[in-house]
């Protein structure tokens, strides 16, 4: 069938043959593939070559009218809240670490007896004229942690304060 096929678009076959040839074209996909496939040789043999895309995509391209479209706009509150969340993260993050990060901070820690619960009793005892006075001259022996900060020295501050009033 091929060698019909081709006879027939070389020219050379003019009988009945060459009628029923484009109905059987219409009805078989392998023969419409060697219809195709003998068209592109033919083109090539003589030199025939397809249509220049590449000419027609870039003339459509430059005809195309330029969209200038403006930015969406950005909701300022939105941008606002978003910048001072992440400013009170950041200093969070750094007044934790200056205060880890301080001298005193890493002191030895005491050891402590372990005390069965039973035997521990709370009492409620008045302290006497000189605990005040002895508490704030050992003040700085007193175990804390760096996180109470400036703390000490404001109780520290308002007694001495307290004191000369009276």
């Amino acid at each position: 069938m091929k060698e019909t096929l081709s006879a027939w678009i070389d020219g050379e076959l003019h009988d009945q043959r060459a009628e029923a040839l484009p109905a059987q074209i219409k009805d078989d996909a392998q023969l419409r593939d060697s219809w195709d496939c003998y068209h592109l040789i033919g083109d090539a043999l003589r030199g025939v070559r397809g249509a220049d895309l590449s000419a027609a995509i870039r003339a459509r391209l430059e005809a195309e009218p330029t969209v200038l479209a403006p930015q969406r706009r950005r909701n300022p509150e939105k941008l606002r809240w978003a910048a001072l969340s992440m400013a009170a993260s950041v200093a969070a993050v750094a007044f934790v670490g200056w205060m880890a990060l301080q001298p005193g901070a890493q002191q030895a820690t005491p050891q402590i007896a372990a005390v069965p619960s039973h035997d521990i009793r709370q009492v409620a005892m008045p302290a006497g004229e000189g605990a005040t006075n002895y508490l704030l001259a050992h003040q700085r022996y007193s175990p804390s942690s760096a996180m109470q900060g400036v703390a000490p020295y404001v109780r520290t501050v308002a007694e001495h304060r307290s004191r000369e009033r009276r």
